[in-house]
Order: C-alpha cells, then structure tokens, then sequence
C-alpha cells in the first residue's frame, strides 16, 4: 500500500488549485479516507493510463492465481461480474458455483483457450505433408476456404477469418464494445483478447484495450476519465458521488493539470456552486444562448449617446469613444459617482411589488441580472490574457532596456493567471446567489463576493496601465502587491463557501423541474 505522500488532497481555500498528480503504486484505486472534515479536503489520486492498465492486469492475474484460470477466461468473467473480484471469487470457489459461474458467462466447459496458431508458411507445409483438400464452407460468406484461413473459436465453432475479421473489428471500431459473442446463433462464447489480438490489425486492437480500461473506470464510481480531450489520465477519489456533493464540491487534478469536478465530471472548477445547480444552471444557459439575452450580455449601448459598444478589455469601467462617458458595464452608472462602493451592483435587489410585472417576467429579469454578470467574467478572463499577449512583445523591449529579469517581467502574466481563478470563481458566485435564498446569510456572501469583485477590477484597471520603461517598475510592484491581497481576497471566498456547504449554511430556492 503508497503511504501518505502517495495521497492528494484539494484545499478549497487555496486558490492556487490542487496539488500536482504522480503515479504512485497502490494496490486498489481506493484512497483511504484520513479522517480529515468534508470542508477542508478533497482526498483523490492521479493515475496515468499505464497505472490503471497495471491496476486491470493485477486484478486479472488476481483472479487467475485464486480460481487456476487462464488469464483471458478470468478478464472474461470480471467483466461479466463487472469487475466485482471479491464477488466472483466468492460465487466461484463455492463448491457447486464454479461450472455455473462458467455458465453464466457463456464459457464453454472443460475447454481452455488454445495457443496462437502457428504462422502461414508453417501451416502451409504441414497441409502440403497431408495433402488436405479444401472441404470448409464458411457459414457467413458461404465461401470455400483453405484450412489456413479457418478460425476456430474455443467453442468449437469455425469461420473464415477475413469474416472473423469484419465481425470483430465493427464491434470494437463502429458499436464500442469490448465484450463480444460468438458469430455463431445463439452462442454465448465470448470472443478473447488472445483471439482479437490475432484477428485484427493494431489500431482496432488498441481501440478494444481502450474500451476495456472504459469498462473497468464505468464499473468503479470511485474513478473518473479526465473530460479534457485527448488526455488518457484518471482520478481515484473516494468520495465526491451521492449525499457528499450537497456539502462539498469535489474539485480534482490529474497528472496533466488538468482541473475537472469529480462530482459532475465539468470539465472546471465551478466551486462554490454544488454540482446540482451547475447541471441546471448550464442547462438554462445552453436553452438561452444566441437569444436577446445573450446579445444583451455582449453588447451595451452608451447611456448618454445611445451608441453601441462592445467590450474589449477585461475591466468593467468603460469609457465611450463617442462621448467620453466613463460608466459601468454591468449596471450602466456613472462611473464618477459609482466605482465599486457601498452600491455595487453585484447583488440583486427584489422589485416593489407591481402588479403589471407576471412572475414569469421578474424570474426572467432576475435570471438575466445573473447570467449577465456570470457572462461578463467569462468575457473579461479572455480579454485580460488577450490584452498580456498583445504586451509581450514590448515587454520583451522594456526588459532589456529596463534590467528586469526574464522572470521579473512576467508579472502581468502572474496577475492574469490569478485574475482568471477569480473570474472563474466569481461568475460561479453569480450562479450560486441565482439559487440562494434571500437573508443575512445571502447578503455576507454577497458582500465577500463584492470585496473580491472590487479587488479584481482594480487588478484588471493595472493591466490597461501603459507600459513604460521608466515606470514599469513601479507598476509591476503594485501590480504584484494588487496580485497578493487579489489571492487573499479569492481564499476568503473559497473557505466562507466551502464551511457554509458543510455546515448546511446555505438554503436553497428549488427550481421547478
């Protein structure tokens, strides 16, 4: 068994993410749980794809040393079980079961899998020696085949392999499946890896190894594919399913760094909204998307000359080109006598009752005061990295002529980094104040998520400062400063939600679904 530096564990307050993933051997995919509370850790384990390979051969070979099975007939019989080996081998060692254990999984009796047959050119001269004539009829082509072209499934029944071939390469590439019959009707013999090996060509046969470690990763509820395209890695988290994801949100990283929820499987850190209410929250947003609500959240029109403006950076404060007018993206106040004080505009007030306005309307206005700000950040994390890439380059001329190291001048990519795990953490803030209940808890949640919000719009207004050589060091000081107190900011936030889901804090206004 790995000892305890083999074990992760996600601190939901440190806003730096989770720690980095390595592939510690350990004998089940299970992490113990230490006893730590549900608030302060996510306990998980990267496993690479060869890890989780090792992990699928210790259980066959497990198996295979206990019940004196060849080793395909044992991976058989595991899926068959769905990788249940203390079940299987309890149900086979039980002096009646072993024959109808067999049974159920289709295996014929007394008939082991036989070894590859020799090559071509041997079984050419042995059939020139005995001089065989060619008397099989292939039942699927209805073709007249030479002996070496025959293919005889341990069930004794024999087709011609380029049929043999077809069947088992659409099964595995065209319909997915890792676990296949025999082609013979009614025949529950289930082809093996030995015999998939030989039959098909090496891409269909890595595809069907692909689609056993899937069917090993479905059967334990414990592991998890990371959902990043083309990343091979798995977690093992042994919590992070069932009752445990209505007080905590299991954020995870495999050994790529790839950041990804346990619980939903998103393929983000939407901490501190539980998975429950991101699943509708996305589903509403898909629902809603290319409508006015969605142009609504991109656009603006300057409240003095009417002008449209689309936002190009990532702080809210925008000046129109037209007028000259300095107001809020987000609430459309004048900035002068606005910024982010005692008013801000992140919390939803409730309209005076009016009796024109149906439900349906003030539902609608309340969902588009959130998704709008939701939106915003997405928008805003994009702009901010766009606008560091637009300044390398004179980055790289301020360094040289500024004696700033090559690390030194990164600052502004540092402040973006922590500028985006705030937006991403603030724009799920939004949805979780979407389904919180008015109260004094709701308005402390709002007012740390103002105290963020303000922190991260001063750290935005430093990126659009212009560089200079005789003042870039001055900014990047108070850029790195602003870049701290932002991340202390952002702890905060994390810790209050990560202690209110597992005090049972927060109250929830269901949704009707």
């Amino acid at each position: 068994m790995s000892d305890d530096s083999d074990d992760y564990t996600s601190d939901p307050y440190d806003s730096d993410g989770l720690l980095d993933g390595n592939d510690s051997d350990f004998e089940e995919p299970v992490i113990k749980d230490k006893g730590k509370g549900k608030s302060q850790s996510i306990e998980y384990q990267a496993l690479s794809a060869v890890r989780l390979q090792e992990l699928v051969d210790d259980d066959i070979r497990s198996v295979a040393g206990i019940t004196g099975l060849e080793s395909p007939i044992a991976s058989i019989l595991l899926q068959h079980f769905g990788w249940g080996r203390e079940d299987l081998i309890e149900k086979y060692l039980d002096s009646p079961g072993r024959d109808s254990v067999l049974r159920s999984a289709g295996e014929p009796q007394n008939v082991s899998i036989a070894p590859l047959p020799p090559s071509p050119a041997v079984r050419q001269k042995k059939r020139a020696r005995l001089n065989t004539p060619t008397e099989f009829v292939c039942g699927v082509c209805c073709s007249e085949v030479a002996p070496e072209e025959i293919f005889r499934l341990r069930c004794t029944h024999a087709f011609c392999e380029p049929c043999w071939q077809a069947y088992v390469t659409g099964k595995v590439k065209d319909e997915g499946q890792c676990l296949l019959h025999c082609m013979q009707d009614g025949c529950q013999t289930v082809v093996d890896e030995p015999s998939i090996r030989k039959l098909v060509d090496g891409t269909v046969y890595d595809r069907y190894r692909e689609l056993v470690l899937q069917n090993y990763v479905q059967a334990h509820p414990h592991l998890r594919f990371c959902p990043y395209p083309s990343c091979t890695e798995t977690v093992s988290c042994p919590g992070g399913r069932g009752s445990a994801l209505l007080t905590e949100v299991p954020t995870v990283q495999c050994g790529q760094g790839h950041v990804f929820c346990f619980g939903c499987g998103l393929d983000s850190d939407h901490r501190p909204l539980i998975c429950k209410f991101v699943l509708i929250w996305n589903k509403n947003a898909r629902e809603d998307a290319g409508t006015a609500q969605w142009i609504k959240a991109n656009t603006r029109t300057c409240p003095r000359c009417r002008n449209s403006i689309e936002k190009n950076g990532g702080c809210n404060r925008i000046v129109c080109r037209h007028c000259m007018l300095q107001f809020c993206w987000l609430c459309m106040q004048n900035w002068n006598v606005h910024g982010y004080n005692n008013d801000a505009c992140n919390a939803w007030k409730e309209p005076e009752p009016d009796a024109e306005k149906t439900e349906a309307k003030q539902n609608l206005e309340k969902w588009l005061f959130y998704f709008d700000r939701f939106n915003n950040h997405e928008l805003s994390a994009r702009l901010d990295q766009e606008l560091v890439e637009r300044t390398e380059e004179k980055m790289l001329d301020v360094q040289k002529s500024s004696e700033l190291s090559w690390i030194e001048a990164k600052f502004m990519q540092q402040a973006v980094d922590e500028l985006t795990k705030c937006r991403a953490t603030l724009k799920w803030t939004y949805a979780m104040a979407y389904f919180l209940e008015q109260g004094n808890q709701k308005q402390i949640f709002e007012d740390i998520q103002a105290d963020l919000e303000k922190a991260v719009e001063d750290l935005s207004q430093l990126l659009e400062e212009p560089i200079e050589e005789n003042t870039v060091k001055d900014l990047r000081r108070r850029m790195m400063d602003k870049t701290v107190y932002v991340k202390g900011r952002h702890d905060i936030v994390l810790q209050d939600t990560a202690e209110g889901l597992a005090e049972g804090r927060w109250q929830w206004i269901l949704p009707l679904e």
